[in-house]
């Protein structure tokens, strides 16, 4: 759950454009992030290329959720279950009624990126 909080406090200055690192230090872009906490899980999942299909579910599912609170919660589903998923405790109440629309509208590229195109 730390971790989580961490990577959503990373996110969310990815996501404002105002992530505030030591000029020395590399800034992971929010793909980079993203495969960084998808990875270990998928690996755990599925032992076919986990990097690959990471990328894979961030290019094409949660890229696509404009929606920071309901992007963060999906990360945070990859991070903790392995896919993208959402929590209603972890979107504030004005973001429940679009949790099923965000859960539709990546459920079709996660299972392509994780099996393959139907």
């Amino acid at each position: 759950m730390p971790n989580t909080l961490v990577a959503a406090a990373v996110m969310a200055g990815v996501l404002a454009g105002s992530a505030q690192a030591a000029p020395t230090a590399p800034t992971m872009t929010e793909r980079e992030l993203f495969v960084s906490i998808c990875t270990p899980r998928m690996s755990a999942r599925l032992a076919k290329q986990p990097e690959l299909i990471c990328g894979c579910l961030h290019d094409n599912a949660v890229s696509r959720i404009e929606d920071s609170e309901l992007r963060l919660a999906l990360i945070r589903g990859v991070e903790e279950t392995g896919v993208p998923s959402i929590q209603y405790a972890w979107v504030p109440n004005k973001s429940h009624e679009r949790v099923i629309e965000t859960l539709d509208k990546v459920a079709a590229p996660t299972l392509a990126c994780m099996f393959g195109p139907r």
